[in-house]
């Protein structure tokens, strides 16, 4: 029956467009100030629904009205298909599960960019959700599912874009805030425009104490861009940013340490201290050809440092830290060439990436043993355990052409060639390489099946494939795991690994319609995708190492439903259903651990005195397997955000209160790696409180 149910809603999302297409008998575009202005779905501006693939956008007018948005990882809370896990229980250290992709803070399976540029980490992939303040953010596009076809290496999850270009000719604005576990944050952004130029900058400051003992946070910034040419014919704008965070991790805890203090730090992670600090700076430009064609080009330089310590548990019982020093440096290159009208109503991309980026790393030995071991271990570092530098060049070609045959219907076929080099050299060793290459394809189509002054709607479907190599971490990284204890050791890399590739289909709508004219809008979006993935890296016990050793079936379903009164009032509910299974191997048909299936959030916001504002967000995670077998499942967790805001004039009063309910629970959790029936878990912060003031003029 529930297969039959199933099969019943896909041939009803399928039909959906051509019912209201019969029934619509109107072709006029007078609703499309309605609909968004997106650039991340084509590498240049296109409507959002006309889309051939999932897209979401959050501006920051409606960030504004969201309870328990305290940065990029809130954000991300609201939008379909993604679900945030907090390791620090604050909502700080976040990893993203999208489409049912979870790297376990080791690897990113989304491509995080700022304003077209990807900011992941060059060694792991992984993202600094710091590092991006709600000040300098003007909206978040979000492109759900592969992207390789345009984005290459690690877009198999999605491709997340910050806008921070603003078309406020002029704007100021400064918020103060604090709150529960000592904490203290102060932001700022400046807009302004001289004559046709505009400059945008930014800058903020947090502090806290953290939820848990060891849990000390401290992250700052500040970001500035500026036009050099601003005209009809060109655009070239220089931006700049610098972030530094120094954080603690108190780790996780069994379930018996939670019982006895939810509150106390892993014995284990109490040396895990880091110092980290990164800059960029990028010029960016576009140049309009005539006949409407138009070259785009971008140069972006990103540094980054890193030291602290880092703990691997090994078992329940016994653990390895060690002192690690990163520094790394990467320089991107692109350029793109978009001609519209070829032939007829059509559009031609062709354009390449190229990047550059440098590694030097070292690993220095502090403890490793029991927690008695820790706990009279004085916290120094010590004799160098090993030293090396890497590189990763990677050259990319790529070329879309999309076309419209008619008003309602819109064809695309793109593909990408990548080619990648890593690179490591251990210091008194001999240089290893790893090359890989691959091509992504995609094709997909949009079909507009209403288009009135009421209305606009559209169904889309694509195929398309995806890739993600092994990172330099998983290739060549030195640390060494002693085994059984010192002084023998291995490392888990493998310079062996083939990158990781999936062949998706995907198919859904956007509807958006007036439902008062000027004054309330709505809008519905469904996606359901399928995703085979191959070659999967996992940890083989037998050679403990990284190996490609899984297949899996990600399916799922995104659903999004959204209304919209200007400035008084708004409601969103998403859902997500994630069901990804093993397709090989002895879990053969079982859920891959720790991928919530169901994932809920619902906000609101309402006015309820002429200058009050209430909001309230619930979200909901449901049916995690914390094992392969299927034999272990985390306790499913909700959490209810509320806030209120008092506006008078220029200045405007918050207070917020996160987990009003006091919930107790824990996001996600892992087996013993020993073997043990012991459950590590990272628990959650209770009931918190926040207050501040927010002025803008």
């Amino acid at each position: 029956m529930r297969k039959t149910l199933t099969q019943w809603f896909v041939l009803l999302v399928l039909m959906h467009p051509v019912i209201l297409f019969a029934q619509n008998g109107s072709d006029t575009l007078s609703v499309v100030d309605m609909d968004d202005l997106i650039i991340t779905a084509d590498r240049y501006e296109s409507i959002r629904s006309q889309s051939t693939g999932a897209i979401s956008v959050l501006k920051n007018t409606t960030v504004s009205q969201l309870a328990g948005v305290q940065n990029l990882g809130g954000i991300l809370r609201h939008m379909p298909g993604f679900t945030m896990l907090q390791l620090d229980g604050i909502g700080y250290d976040v990893q993203p599960i999208v489409r049912g992709f979870y790297g376990g803070g080791e690897a990113e399976y989304v491509l995080l960019m700022v304003d077209g540029q990807p900011v992941n980490a060059l060694e792991s992939g992984l993202v600094n959700w710091d590092q991006i303040p709600l000040a300098a953010i003007e909206s978040v596009e979000i492109l759900r599912g592969g992207a390789s076809s345009l984005y290459g290496d690690a877009a198999i999850g999605g491709i997340i874009n910050i806008v921070t270009a603003s078309d406020v000719p002029s704007n100021y604005a400064m918020a103060l805030s604090g709150g529960s576990f000592g904490t203290y944050k102060v932001n700022g952004s400046v807009r302004r425009s001289f004559g046709k130029r505009k400059l945008s900058s930014y800058g903020n400051y947090e502090s806290t104490q953290g939820y848990r003992e060891h849990g000390d946070r401290a992250l700052g910034g500040l970001g500035l861009a500026f036009d050099l040419i601003r005209s009809d014919q060109a655009l070239l704008t220089l931006s700049g940013s610098m972030h530094q965070r120094n954080y603690d991790i108190p780790g996780p805890l069994t379930t018996d340490q939670i019982a006895q203090d939810r509150l106390q730090e892993s014995p284990f992670f109490q040396f895990d201290h880091n110092d980290e600090r990164t800059q960029r700076l990028a010029l960016q430009g576009r140049l309009h050809l005539g006949g409407q064609s138009e070259l785009r080009g971008s140069l972006v330089a990103n540094q980054r440092t890193l030291e602290g310590g880092r703990t691997l548990p090994l078992s329940a019982e016994f653990a390895d830290v060690k002192w690690r020093e990163f520094d790394t440096a990467r320089l991107f290159v692109s350029a793109q060439w978009v001609a519209p009208r070829l032939l007829a109503k059509d559009r031609f991309t062709i354009g390449t990436d190229l990047q550059g980026g440098q590694l030097d790393v070292a690993w220095y030995d502090m403890v490793t043993g029991t927690a008695e071991d820790f706990n009279g271990f004085d916290g120094k570092k010590g004799d160098l355990s090993s030293k090396g530098d890497g590189s990763r060049q990677a050259l990319a070609a790529y070329m879309q052409y999309d076309i419209e045959p008619t008003s309602r219907l819109r064809l695309l076929a793109g593909i990408r060639y990548d080619h990648i080099r890593d690179t490591y050299a251990p210091e008194g060793g001999t240089e290893q390489d790893a090359i890989h290459t691959a091509l992504s394809p995609k094709i997909g189509l949009n079909l507009r099946y209403v288009a009135n002054a009421r209305h606009v709607g559209s169904w889309y479907a694509n195929v398309a494939r995806s890739f993600k190599t092994a990172t330099l971490d998983q290739l060549f990284g030195q640390r060494l795991i002693p085994v059984p204890m010192p002084p023998y050791g291995i490392t888990i890399s493998n310079s062996e690994l083939k990158p990781q590739t999936g062949i998706s289909l995907e198919t859904g709508f956007y509807h958006r319609t007036a439902l008062i004219p000027g004054n309330l809008n709505g809008e519905v979006s469904l996606s359901i995708y399928q995703m085979d993935m191959e070659d999967e890296l996992d940890f083989q016990f037998e050679t403990f190492q990284y190996g490609n050793i899984a297949s899996s079936r990600h399916r799922g379903i995104e659903m999004g439903v959204q209304l919209e009164r200007t400035e008084v009032a708004l409601f969103r509910f998403n859902y997500t259903l994630q069901n990804v299974t093993y397709r090989a191997g002895e879990n053969k048909g079982k859920f891959v651990r720790t991928i919530p299936r169901d994932y809920v959030s619902a906000a609101i916001s309402i006015p309820v005195l002429d200058r009050l504002q209430a909001m309230a967000t619930v979200r909901s995670t449901r049916r995690t397997w914390l094992d392969d077998a299927n034999s272990i499942r985390l306790e499913n967790f909700s959490s209810v955000d509320f806030k209120v805001i008092y506006t008078l004039g220029w200045m405007a009063v918050e207070f917020e209160t996160v987990n009003l309910m006091n919930n107790t629970f824990s996001t996600t959790g892992f087996l013993d790696p020993g073997g043990s029936d012991t459950i590590f878990m990272y628990p959650a912060a209770g009931r918190s409180m926040q207050m501040g003031i927010r002025v803008e003029w």
